[in-house]
């Protein structure tokens, strides 16, 4: 796996470095700053994921992540939060960043993060999706409102298909499902994709349906 490692402070990117260096299945790709000063590597796809921090000083980063998010450049981001910052995680998830991990994890945890978001999985650190469960006590009861379709479809939102790629999946039209996604919000009191993800990690709605 190559990595791309981005942190506005030395001692961050020197410590991230230092861990994955440790790895012969990782290798460090480029070390930057910030996503602005590397934008020409992460646009070169030369490298599979980018691993970088946020905070107070450089919030405005989440904001090129949506840009880069949009524009389908074919690369994966991992987040450390050494803050837990609940704000910026949802800002995180909504601008469509694969991995959010808090900083002060342990070795084991980031690599397991990695790993995940490489094979095209996501992976939120459940510190910050308890947060924000814990604000809907009622969710797992209200799971089971959804039709199958409705539980299906909530899963695909929730690896990150779009609209067009679920309807080719089941054979329906992307307005059919769009139809069914406005049902599942409004069952589940949810205003986004990020918060479906979220449902998703708390209560392993695909790792069920797959096994």
């Amino acid at each position: 796996m190559k990595i791309i490692v981005i942190s506005n402070y030395s001692v961050i990117r020197e410590g991230i470095v230092a861990l994955i260096s440790k790895y012969d299945n990782l290798s460090i790709q480029f070390i930057g700053e910030t996503i602005k000063k590397s934008m020409f590597m992460i646009k070169s796809n030369m490298a599979d994921i980018v691993l970088m921090d946020i905070n107070e000083d450089n919030q405005d980063e989440l904001l090129l992540i949506n840009q880069l998010m949009s524009s389908r450049v074919d690369i994966k981001i991992i987040i450390l939060d050494f803050y837990g910052n609940q704000e910026f995680f949802v800002k995180a998830l909504k601008s469509g960043v694969q991995g959010y991990v808090l900083g002060k994890s342990n070795e084991e945890e980031i690599l397991y993060a990695i790993q995940q978001v490489y094979e095209g999985k996501k992976y939120f650190d459940s510190y910050f999706v308890d947060l924000i469960i814990s604000k809907d006590t009622n969710l797992p009861s209200k799971l089971e409102v959804l039709t199958s379709r409705e539980r299906e479809i909530l899963i695909e939102v929730a690896k990150g298909l779009s609209n067009r790629k679920i309807s080719e999946k089941f054979l329906i039209t992307e307005y059919t499902v769009k139809k069914h996604i406005n049902h599942i919000f409004n069952k589940l009191n949810i205003k986004d994709r990020a918060e479906a993800a979220v449902c998703w990690h708390k209560y392993g709605l695909i790792d069920n349906e797959e096994k």
